[in-house]
């Protein structure tokens, strides 16, 4: 699942360097969210005792992306990602319908997150809502302020949440009922697809790797590593928790947004508080540093004058792109208040597609613009594999539902419209 971080951010000398551990615990971070807590239950109604496969049919899929996203990491001193990636590749129009939909992974992801924690805090009904609307306005209040979650380092939310995950397969364990596992597909051949189009929320989020290419150190070697490690092991781990949920939980095909919590109060009072916590430290956590890092999309694509100047400024005092993140708070407790979190799910999902598709293409037009591999670590198999990735990425979108694609779609217009209405601006406007 993906976490928002600000593109094309210049780095320092001085910045601390950060090492293999710290990449990978920054990719586990991004993937490792809301999503192994809240769609094990919709995919076991898909493909019922298969279920673990779509994690692994998915991860197979990502690989191509991932090893794009290790190369192209190598090729730039910026830190980035798909937005920086398509504007060098395509040019700006192209990079700017990739960096709106940065921006809308960001907010359509905080609301998203937003719904599964004040559902873990056993909210429902109006007062869900409620609090869903409060929460966002509060994080975005905290950032206007300058006021940064500094207490959640990475790699403390990283090692709580992977801890409460293991204490329920270790727990879980004991209660396992293989004859669960395998039998009929519920949906047959289509169930599959579809649980293979879930699977992808919860493992998105490897690109922030190599979003923070610039603050890596050696990173022709830690961020390959890097990303394509956070994968496996997010994948490994969602694969395990789902098998173990399919044996032991026998309620679990039934509707239930904190399905994992669930199975763990199932098993015992003491393991259910532990996954509870551990749920609400992951999600949480994951939903601060959205709301931190979701507005400076925003901020970026207004610097390079592709949407109105005002995004980019900064507030005098707090030192803060405060228009950015009004506007993102404003975007997000609107979703998080007329939607729900699987309708948000397929429209994260479309978003995020369009830009792993954009990326695997963005190689081999990088390869020609900018030669030189000799410096970076290059995906081998020359055009085969950035082309499997981008394919993979746009089957991916055969599970999304119609109102999925309405709702991206009416965002890009939207997106494309506020660009037209700002370029005459932009164009009088100093550079900046």
């Amino acid at each position: 699942m993906t976490q928002a971080i600000g593109p094309a951010i210049e780095v320092g000398a001085s910045r601390r360097r950060l090492g293999l551990f710290d990449v990978l615990c920054m990719g586990v971070n991004s993937i490792v969210g809301s999503g192994v807590f809240a769609i094990p239950d919709d995919i076991h109604r898909e493909m019922g005792g298969w279920s673990p496969l779509a994690f692994a049919l998915c991860a197979t899929m990502l690989l191509p992306v991932t090893l794009c996203f290790a190369e192209l990491s190598g090729r730039f001193e910026k830190t980035g990602g798909p937005y920086l990636y398509a504007q060098s590749a395509f040019g700006p129009r192209t990079g700017f319908m990739i960096g709106w939909f940065c921006w809308v992974v960001a907010f359509v992801s905080w609301a998203a997150n937003t719904t599964v924690l004040v559902e873990l805090l056993g909210f429902q009904g109006v007062a869900h809502k409620a609090v869903c609307v409060g929460l966002v306005v509060a994080l975005g209040a905290i950032n206007y302020v300058g006021v940064k979650p500094g207490a959640w380092t990475v790699n403390a939310v990283v090692v709580a949440k992977v801890t409460a995950i293991f204490c329920f397969l270790g727990v879980a364990i004991f209660a396992l009922d293989p004859s669960r596992l395998g039998g009929a597909l519920p949906r047959g051949v289509m169930g599959v697809g579809q649980g293979v189009f879930l699977a992808l929320f919860p493992l998105q989020g490897f690109e922030v790797v190599s979003v923070l290419a610039g603050e890596t150190a050696n990173p022709r070697r830690n961020v390959p590593l890097g990303t394509v490690g956070s994968l496996l092991f997010s994948a490994l781990l969602f694969i395990a928790v789902q098998a173990v949920l399919v044996a032991s939980y026998p309620g679990l095909g039934a509707g239930s947004g904190t399905p994992l919590s669930d199975a763990a109060h199932h098993l015992g009072p003491r393991i259910g508080l532990v996954v509870l916590v551990g749920s609400l430290i992951s999600v949480g956590g994951f939903t601060a540093g959205t709301a931190l890092g979701a507005p400076r999309y925003a901020q970026a694509i207004a610097e390079h004058g592709l949407l109105p100047a005002a995004l980019a400024r900064i507030h005098p005092r707090w030192e803060t792109p405060h228009v950015a993140i009004v506007l993102t708070t404003v975007f997000s407790a609107a979703l998080a208040l007329f939607f729900d979190f699987r309708l948000l799910v397929g429209v994260l999902n479309v978003a995020v597609m369009i830009q792993y598709a954009s990326t695997c293409l963005a190689v081999p037009a990088l390869r020609r613009k900018m030669p030189g591999g000799e410096r970076t670590w290059v995906v081998p198999g020359g055009r085969v594999i950035p082309y499997l990735g981008a394919a993979g990425s746009l089957v991916m979108l055969v599970g999304v539902g119609v109102s999925a694609f309405v709702y991206a779609g009416v965002m890009l217009v939207m997106g494309f419209a506020i660009s037209w209405l700002s370029a005459p601006r932009t164009r009088r406007a100093p550079s900046t």
